[in-house]
């Protein structure tokens, strides 16, 4: 069993305890992008992206972390590194992309606070699993003696953006509020990851 086994809410609560809402917490904060940015999705459009989660990481969504440690350099993006936590609790397999605190780090430390988990289809087939990755994280922390109360998390078909918190392992709330690679919701985005970022200085 690994994190992409886990496909329900239902899963995850009977198994870890994880209770889930909907709701709003993330706050209003408004970031522009640069041209780098902008150029790299205009550039992506002559490619084709779906239904391939290989392609849309590459073109559309590491340019965008990338932009993000444009803006906050004191953290690290591990993309397609190995996550394993607890392997007999199915907590192990690859993140796509992991995001710690330090700006040189080779190897994940912690805190790890943010996962990000691309899927080809819709956002909420990969709830499941991200919310998965987001418990073994603070599981992560707390082995490294540096426990950390919430972790986020946000899966993306590149189209779509969705956040989530999990609060203490057992309670996660997801985001109302979707969030899209273009303007003026692109501004958004990108200051809710500065925002998530900021949290963990």
């Amino acid at each position: 069993m690994a994190y992409s086994d886990f496909k329900s809410l239902k899963q995850l609560e009977k198994q870890f305890g994880i209770q889930y809402q909907m709701g709003n917490f993330i706050e209003s904060i408004v970031t522009k992008p640069s041209p780098f940015l902008l150029n790299d999705l205009q550039e992506a459009i002559g490619f084709p992206t779906y239904p391939s989660e290989k392609a849309k990481s590459e073109l559309l969504i590491m340019p965008f972390l990338k932009e993000v440690k444009r803006h906050e350099k004191y953290f690290q993006i591990f993309s397609g590194f190995n996550f394993d936590v607890d392997s007999n609790k199915g907590l192990n397999g690859f993140c796509d992309f992991i995001l710690s605190k330090g700006e040189k780090n080779i190897e994940i430390k912690t805190p790890v606070f943010c996962i990000v988990e691309a899927k080809d289809r819709t956002v909420e087939e990969g709830f499941a699993q991200v919310i998965a990755e987001m418990y073994a994280a603070q599981l992560f922390n707390e082995t490294e003696e540096n426990p950390t109360p919430v972790v986020y998390g946000c899966v993306t078909n590149s189209d779509i953006w969705v956040f989530l918190k999990l609060e203490n392992k057992n309670l996660v709330t997801i985001e109302e509020e979707r969030f899209y690679l273009i303007e003026p919701s692109l501004s958004r985005l990108l200051g809710v990851f500065i925002w998530i970022i900021k949290k963990f200085e």
